[in-house]
């Protein structure tokens, strides 16, 4: 009896402490969401989703409005004055966004909080 208790106990917790591990390692990885989300992908998700997406602000649409641009598609940000960050980023250069997902009735666009260069 003491040699499967002993045998139970070298062999499940080290499993346990595993198992533990990876549970924590996905949890890490923001509910095992892309690490970057596309600008197709983007289109699909609920509003207020949090997205992280890596590309190029194209164009300056005025207030505040920007089009970025991935090699899936564009999609319209709203990066107010103090979300660049002190950030200067010409048009073209490459760039990560974070920001939240703004959908409508007639409009998805993406309210940024962070511009990365």
């Amino acid at each position: 009896m003491k040699k499967i208790s002993l045998f139970a106990v070298f062999t499940l917790v080290p499993l346990c402490g595993a198992m533990a591990m990876q549970n924590n390692q996905a949890k890490n990885n923001t509910n095992n969401q892309p690490t970057y989300w596309s600008v197709t992908e983007v289109m699909t998700l609920p509003d207020n989703t949090p997205v992280k997406m890596r590309g190029r602000i194209t164009k300056n649409m005025g207030d505040n409005i920007y089009m970025f641009e991935d090699s899936s598609g564009t999609v319209m940000l709203e990066i107010e004055e103090e979300d660049w960050n002190g950030k200067t980023v010409r048009v073209n250069d490459m760039v990560t966004i974070y920001g939240n997902v703004d959908k409508g009735a007639d409009y998805t666009e993406v309210d940024v909080y962070s511009v990365e260069r």
